[in-house]
């Protein structure tokens, strides 16, 4: 038995010494190369989770400002309409005193309001009146597009700082060998 063993033996220890000239030839022709493009890919997928991760918390951050930024528009939407409700209220309860008043003092001095002075008076008064609704209504309407152009322009800054982090992480990754 110790015959064949020895045989065996020394077949095995050959065998060993192939594979770790074999092991060395690797190493020195490819082992390093393979190594290399492992961590390299492992690199790769380190800043493609990066990347990944800021792109999705910037999209985060941009959609909850955006729901909370809706909120305060549709708030001081409703409050600019309130506003201007109240201030038709108080126009109108103005128009109605002042004609009130008028007639009142046109019934003094005996001159009926029916008659044209007095129609022409309270005419003019309505035509105040409607001026300064008209007014009002403008200047609701451009409250409401300032708010309107607030959210554009929020837009266009959120979509611009997307584009600006793609285009520096297109960029990283050009400058990485990695198209």
């Amino acid at each position: 038995m110790a015959g064949i063993s020895t045989p065996a033996l020394a077949a095995l220890g050959a065998v060993n010494q192939v594979r770790g000239t074999a092991s060395a030839l690797d190493e020195a022709t490819g082992g390093d190369a393979r190594r290399r493009r492992r961590a390299e890919e492992e690199e790769l997928r380190l800043l493609d989770e990066t990347q990944a991760s800021r792109l999705a918390e910037l999209r985060e951050a941009q959609r909850l400002e955006e729901e909370l930024s809706a909120a305060e528009r549709r708030e001081r939407a409703a409050l600019i309409r309130a506003e201007a409700q109240e201030a038709e209220r108080k126009r109108r309860s103005a128009l109605r005193r002042s004609v009130s008043r008028t007639r009142a003092q046109l019934g003094s001095q005996g001159i009926s309001s029916a008659d044209g002075s007095g129609e022409a008076i309270l005419l003019g008064l309505v035509r105040e009146s409607e001026e300064e609704r008209a007014a009002e209504e403008r200047l609701e309407g451009l409250r409401l597009r300032a708010l309107d152009t607030d959210a554009t322009a929020a837009q266009r800054r959120n979509l611009l700082e997307l584009t600006r982090l793609q285009e520096r992480q297109r960029l990283e990754r050009l400058a990485r060998g990695v198209g």
